[in-house]
């Protein structure tokens, strides 16, 4: 499957939402209580959202027919990951369209920021992971991402992965 990506407009939050919420809902469905806040986000989510829009760190992945996913990647995280002087991205928020699952989607996208990455000779691609999500971890071990660390962040546990690009 051929797609792009591009920065998401500041009028395209109610999009972000919309993923981040299908998201929710799945994993609600599978019965994991992961990302749940975005079912109802609090001024605080929604804020995290709108300034990653603001700095124009959130993109939208398209085919010529649909949007397929979208991810926010910042080149430094304190919050998650303390004050790192190395060259890394970072990825959050990453969601890809739940009728789509099993088409390796995800792995697809995740080339594409590791090959820019690579470009602008970064060091590593970093991100996390909720501990409650096994099959989530299981995809980012697989696709070679090793974990480094756990942290707990607004009461959720979560596992730092990173991979050396």
């Amino acid at each position: 499957m051929l797609f792009t990506r591009r920065q998401a407009l500041k009028s395209e939050n109610d999009i972000i939402f919309e993923f981040l919420k299908e998201s929710a809902v799945w994993l609600n469905e599978k019965g994991i209580d992961y990302w749940q806040n975005w079912l109802n986000p609090t001024d605080d989510d929604i804020s995290w959202i709108t300034e990653g829009i603001d700095n124009s760190q959130f993109y939208l992945v398209e085919t010529e027919t649909d949007l397929i996913g979208m991810y926010r990647l910042q080149f430094e995280d304190e919050l998650f990951w303390g004050n790192k002087v190395d060259k890394a991205g970072y990825i959050h928020s990453f969601a890809t369209k739940r009728t789509l699952k099993g088409e390796g989607i995800g792995s697809k996208i995740l080339e594409h920021i590791e090959e820019e990455l690579k470009l602008k000779s970064y060091d590593y691609l970093r991100l996390d992971c909720g501990l409650a999500v096994k099959g989530l971890c299981r995809f980012y071990e697989s696709y070679g991402f090793e974990s480094v660390g756990q942290i707990v962040l607004r009461g959720e546990e979560l596992i730092l992965y990173e991979k050396t690009l």
